[in-house]
């Protein structure tokens, strides 16, 4: 027969079972390594005040306030960092043998995370936003999430490695699939993904020269591409920028609309106080 004190010990821990959520008592994925200002931590339904070293778990969802930042490293010690205003969630993260997964959600705002790479088995870790899902094996990237007019846009800087960046449909359904390696940025509206080296700025090409007969001689390499050929002025004269008088356009124009793309978003983030092939969603039962 089962003993008075075994019993008395089964039912508290039956008890404590029911009081705290699985989530809670289960082990923990990562914890913070820094935090600062206006921070929660919401998991299992309780709302909490993290600290330094506090435990991360699955489905966790960490808002930063205006002014305030995040940094949290996880069990293969791949670390990410949140910007003021940012909505973030830990949806599956685990490492068994030979196996990696991580799958996270950023809603709102801007990371920066620095993936290790997996070596010697699977691994996949990813990062979705509401227009976007970006895919990674060891690399370093920057995720930026806001609005242009009235388009949600995600914007994705690779600083280190290769990342695949994947559009998504209304119905978040992959629409498209773009490779983009250090130095270019990804911007994801609509359902359309534009590509650009980071690096490209929004000078014009130098202005052209017109001819004696009137037609405009090719405008010099600007900063942002290389100028167009005049066409026909009214007097002969190149417009500043290689553009032409009446219908010239430059090569550069259309590195300047990407650029100005991905500008855009950077700055709703700043406004609200931030710095930020795939299957979208896919399941995968967590061990």
């Amino acid at each position: 027969m089962i003993s008075k004190r075994l019993k008395v010990i089964i039912v508290a821990l039956l008890v404590i079972q029911l009081v705290i959520p699985s989530t809670i008592l289960a082990a923990a994925v990562g914890q913070f390594t820094s935090v600062v200002g206006d921070v929660t931590q919401t998991s299992a339904g309780v709302v909490i005040k993290p600290e330094v070293k506090s435990p991360i778990q699955l489905k966790d969802l960490i808002v930063t306030g205006g002014r305030s930042t995040a940094s949290m490293i996880f069990d293969d010690e791949s670390t990410i960092g949140l910007a003021p205003n940012s909505n973030f969630e830990v949806k599956e993260f685990y490492i068994q043998d030979k196996t990696r997964k991580g799958l996270f959600s950023l809603t709102l705002g801007k990371l920066t995370a620095d993936v290790k790479k997996f070596i010697g088995g699977e691994s996949s870790f990813v990062v979705d936003t509401p227009t976007a899902v970006a895919g990674v094996r060891g690399t370093g990237f920057e995720i930026a999430v806001g609005m242009v007019g009235t388009q949600m846009t995600t914007t994705v800087t690779c600083t280190a490695g290769a990342l695949s960046v994947s559009s998504l449909s209304v119905t978040g359904v992959v629409v498209s699939t773009v490779t983009i390696v250090a130095g270019q940025t990804a911007v994801v509206s609509a359902g359309v993904i534009s590509v650009s080296a980071t690096a490209v700025g929004a000078g014009a090409g130098a202005a052209g020269t017109g001819s004696a007969a009137g037609t405009g001689t090719a405008g010099t390499t600007g900063a942002a591409g290389t100028a167009g050929a005049g066409t026909t002025g009214a007097a002969g004269a190149g417009v500043a920028a290689g553009t032409a008088a009446t219908a010239g356009v430059t090569a550069g124009t259309v590195a300047v609309g990407v650029a100005a793309a991905a500008a855009a978003v950077t700055a709703v983030v700043s406004a609200t106080g931030s710095e930020t092939t795939t299957t979208h969603h896919s399941t995968t039962t967590h061990h």
